[in-house]
């Protein structure tokens, strides 16, 4: 599959899109080089209230590489206690975290330096085929405060859609707006934005 190019604008607004999503899931087809992430994420129509459900799933096609490292920091260690991990596997962990938010504002074609430091506590790296790989995606969840664990993912991917709920194709354009109408909203101060674990605006 032919890889699909990202304008900066498309990547600062998927940013926007997928900040403070709640993570439900990651689905690999390894044999099909496709990774589906189920989120709830936050997003406002034109007018008129927030959707009831906003559900959606990101799918990364043509995925050359998978890497992950899922690790407990205890205070009182040296190091992380990096678990195993398989792709297979990989939903289990995301589960664990029940529905937590994505963690950061930017997830879009990150430098190779971003993941400088949990590269050397890798769970696993896989290599999907033959592949490209152009855009990268990276994702990371976190858990406790004393002792926390951490999932951090990085996918290597040649194009990103959209679905929703029950599987129709969402257009990139439509979902990126509604992002960033809602962190807009949210900046203004905007009450349709009051929601639990995220900050009102300063």
């Amino acid at each position: 599959m032919a890889h699909v190019e990202l304008s900066d604008e498309q990547r600062l607004g998927l940013n926007a899109a997928l900040s403070e999503a709640r993570c439900r899931g990651v689905s690999v087809d390894e044999p099909g080089g496709i990774v589906r992430i189920q989120l709830d994420v936050l997003t406002l129509p034109e007018s008129g209230p927030p959707p009831p459900d906003a559900a959606v799933s990101l799918v990364l096609s043509g995925v050359a590489r998978i890497a992950a490292s899922f690790r407990l920091i205890r205070w009182d260690a040296h190091e992380p206690l990096v678990h195993p991990l398989t792709p297979a596997g990989l939903d289990e962990a995301v589960r664990s975290f029940e529905g937590g938010a994505l963690h950061g504002w930017e997830f879009i074609d990150l430098p190779e330096s971003s993941w400088a430091i949990w590269r050397e506590m890798l769970s696993f790296d896989v290599t999907l085929g033959d592949r490209t790989g152009q855009h990268v995606l990276e994702m990371s969840q976190e858990e406790g405060m004393i002792d926390p664990r951490v999932l951090d993912l990085r996918v290597w991917f040649d194009t990103i859609s959209v679905e929703g709920i029950t599987g129709q194709p969402l257009s990139l354009t439509d979902f990126i707006a509604g992002g960033v109408r809602w962190w807009a909203a949210h900046d203004s101060g905007d009450p349709r934005t009051l929601v639990d674990d995220v900050a009102p605006p300063l």
